[in-house]
């Protein structure tokens, strides 16, 4: 019989065990921030009706980017992050929810598009919103990035520091409509905007769409946005909003964060200040996270008006870019495992078993050997195979004298003790 595949679907992430703990000990960390900042954690289905995740009724066009099927009558998908749940969610509960209402999500993605490095098919993302009904405060904009920055911050020492850049949609909508641009043209410059440090000219793209008026948008990058300040009132307002914006920041103990008009972030969906967070270690791996404003969140859901500022973080994208680079020291996840409990013979293993119980009501992370009629040679291995830094033996005389023999892994020294002095020990040495 031919073997079966033992390799994952392509675009699915698989980790080795202590990459795992790394990556799990950054998301705990992560999301008690959340927590701590008052965020209510939402665990929404990852399956959703197709009317829910599209509005395009071209269904072979919609299976080329999402992972779609159906059940009898009903057309359903994989969702592909967390914003259209979310959007179904808060319009389904608008009378048991208190807004301004924060919530954050940390779940598993699907999307149907091509794999390639940094792409995934299966993902790990992170959203965390602030909504509010007809109405949101702009303080909930400085809010959200001061407590995302936070988030960053408590993975340091695996993933550097950070810094933010931030951007204005009302900027550009106000500059455009002094320049006179259509509606088609403003769509154009701000995907020329957004990609102008991947295009080897970016002037002259501009001037294709825009003729001379290219020149003036020039000058937002080379002269700076304030020296716009009074050319319109629009502009004033804009760029008025970006200075308090970046004066609440520094009150809130933000110091990594910058303005650059160059950040446009869904030129589609946002409507207000833009941000996006970058590694300074790994400025390669590009946005790692980021988000805006939104003014109309669940229209096609409900008549409230439900308007929002929120983040979603590529956690997957960044944390396997850094494990396969090995730019993560993984050193502290190796030994998870404080004492390994190792039976010398069946008629030890009763006794065994009941001081793993002790250990482990005792929050020691603990793992038996139960092959209890290998040589102890075997078993020994095992324990420093799996990183164990202890290993309680347990022979006849232990079981005699109600003692264990427990051996510091690292230096070699063994002592004979009853458990309770044993577990004092091992909490000690934690």
């Amino acid at each position: 019989m031919d073997l079966k595949p033992t390799k994952p679907l392509s675009g699915f992430i698989e980790l080795l065990p202590v990459q795992q703990r790394c990556f799990d000990e950054c998301a705990n960390r992560m999301q008690q921030v959340l927590k701590t900042a008052g965020f209510a954690r939402l665990d929404l289905p990852a399956i959703e009706r197709a009317e829910v995740l599209t509005d395009k009724d071209n269904w072979d066009e919609i299976e080329t980017q999402m992972f779609m099927f159906q059940k009898g009558d009903t057309k359903m998908g994989l969702r592909y992050d967390g914003t259209v749940g979310l959007a179904r969610y808060v319009s389904g509960h608008l009378n048991d929810l208190v807004f301004p209402f924060r919530a954050y999500q940390f779940a598993r993605n699907y999307r149907g598009e091509r794999p390639q490095k940094g792409r995934y098919r299966e993902f790990y993302q992170m959203d965390l919103d602030v909504l509010g009904i007809n109405e949101l405060s702009l303080n909930y904009d400085a809010e959200i990035v001061a407590v995302l920055a936070r988030a960053y911050e408590s993975c340091r020492e695996f993933i550097g520091g950070t810094n933010i850049r931030v951007g204005s949609r009302p900027f550009w909508n106000a500059f455009f409509e002094l320049l006179g641009l259509s509606k088609e043209q403003s769509k154009a410059v701000f995907i020329l905007i957004d990609k102008k440090d991947k295009l080897d000219d970016f002037q002259g793209a501009l001037a294709e769409e825009i003729g001379d008026k290219s020149i003036e948008i020039i000058k937002v990058f080379s002269d700076g946005y304030q020296s716009f300040l009074k050319k319109s009132v629009k502009l004033y307002s804009a760029i008025s909003e970006m200075d308090k914006f970046m004066e609440q920041l520094a009150i809130m103990g933000i110091k990594n964060a910058k303005i650059d008009l160059g950040i446009m972030r869904g030129h589609a969906y946002y409507t207000g200040l833009v941000f996006e967070f970058f590694l300074d270690d790994f400025p390669s791996l590009g946005a790692i996270g980021g988000g805006g404003r939104y003014e109309d969140l669940a229209g096609k859901f409900s008549k409230t008006k439900i308007i929002g500022v929120g983040a979603a973080v590529g956690f997957s994208r960044v944390m396997i870019a850094l494990l396969e680079d090995n730019k993560i020291k993984l050193d502290k996840f190796e030994s998870p495992v404080m004492v390994s409990v190792l039976a010398m013979g069946e008629n030890t293993v009763p006794f065994a078993m009941s001081v793993l119980s002790e250990l482990r009501g005792a929050d020691i992370v603990s793992i038996p050997y139960l092959d209890a009629d290998k040589k102890f040679k075997n078993q020994i291995e095992f324990a420093d195979k799996i990183n164990s830094k202890y290993s309680i033996i347990i022979g006849e005389d232990e079981v005699k004298y109600d003692t264990v023999t427990i051996k510091d892994m690292t230096t070699g020294k063994q002592q004979n003790l009853p458990l309770s002095d044993a577990i004092n020990m091992l909490k000690k040495a934690k």
